[in-house]
């Protein structure tokens, strides 16, 4: 068994699901917004990655309209950054004495590109290493603009309606 030090970078607002050997680990997220973790590895385990936007979630409308209305119909959002597509990234590692890994994910260009880059100063085989591009997350994203503007313009209306009625009486 060997300790590895391994930090997750560019994740841009996804949670990354980190399995070592089918194994969740838990990560810990500094400051910058990169996530590490200290594990024990044994020689020949399998690094999984996964990271996907909170729109392939079932409940995606009700997260876009929370983060909506908490942001005040849009006037305070943060620009939470939204990651565009799924990435899909595995690897065996060979780790040594102190070994440390960053893997670093990367904005994918299109379907079938690298997904992340690995730097360790071990050896380590890269067996997967994808960027899936979903039309779903497109056509959730136009609805959810679509809502957007639909929740200001009744928005909008109410506030002239009421308007018009006090200043009536």
């Amino acid at each position: 068994m060997a300790k590895l030090n391994l930090k997750v970078k560019s994740v841009n607002g996804a949670n990354p699901v980190v399995k070592i050997d089918g194994k969740r680990i838990r990560l810990k997220k500094n400051k910058f917004g990169n996530y590490f973790a200290d594990i024990d590895v044994a020689d020949g385990a399998e690094l999984s990655m996964i990271c996907w936007d909170t729109i392939l979630s079932p409940l995606w409308m009700l997260w876009e309209m929370l983060f909506f209305v908490i942001s005040v119909f849009g006037i305070f959002d943060w620009g939470r950054d939204k990651f565009r597509n799924s990435a899909e990234f595995s690897a065996i590692l060979h780790p040594s004495e102190n070994a440390q890994a960053t893997v670093k994910f990367i904005r994918a260009q299109g379907e079938g590109s690298p997904a992340a880059e690995l730097e360790c100063n071990f050896d380590a085989e890269i067996v997967k290493n994808t960027c899936n591009c979903f039309d779903t997350v497109k056509r959730r994203r136009k609805i959810a603009l679509l809502i957007k503007i639909a929740a200001w313009i009744l928005l909008v209306g109410t506030a002239i309606v009421i308007v018009a009625n006090t200043i009536g009486k």
